[in-house]
């Protein structure tokens, strides 16, 4: 009777359907790895910069990858940014938000709306690489309506020209 577990498990693993690439998590580099040196260095405006992450998570999508960090950068502070890779060129940041400064609603809206629409095309889903955006371009958006003037997020980097 036990032996008939161990076929069974391995039959059944081997005709489940792959886990859906939207449904799966990306994963944080390693400390000390490569990528996540690379990552940092793409991070790093100072020599001096030292980073604390409350979230750093990469997802790869074949020759490309995304990833997400959120922290504070010991100098300027808090930050949140997306960089992309692709094949083999490096690491860069293509969307960002600093706590210095302040910029509109509607601004953040479209900010964090062209990200959304960034994350998803590297077929992943957006809240499983950057915790909650979803729900912050839906946040910003409502604010925005209620009074288009009102400034609710830090400063603005990359995103929609």
């Amino acid at each position: 009777m036990r032996g008939w577990r161990a076929p069974f498990l391995a039959t059944a693993l081997l005709l489940a359907p792959p886990l859906a690439a939207r449904d799966a998590s990306p994963l944080a580099p390693a400390a000390g790895s490569t990528e996540r040196a690379a990552i940092v260095e793409a991070l790093r405006e100072h020599p001096d910069m030292r980073f604390t992450f409350r979230y750093l998570r990469v997802w790869h999508d074949g020759d490309r990858a995304i990833a997400y960090a959120e922290g504070d950068n010991g100098v300027i502070g808090g930050f949140r940014s997306i960089l992309t890779r692709d094949d083999k060129a490096g690491w860069h940041t293509v969307w960002a938000e600093g706590d210095g400064g302040s910029d509109s609603c509607a601004a953040g809206a479209r900010h964090y709306a062209w990200a959304v629409t960034l994350i998803a095309s590297y077929r992943v889903a957006p809240d499983r690489l950057f915790p909650g955006i979803t729900k912050q371009t839906r946040e910003f958006e409502r604010m925005a309506k209620e009074d288009p003037d009102l400034q609710c997020t830090g400063d603005l980097e990359g995103g929609p020209a």
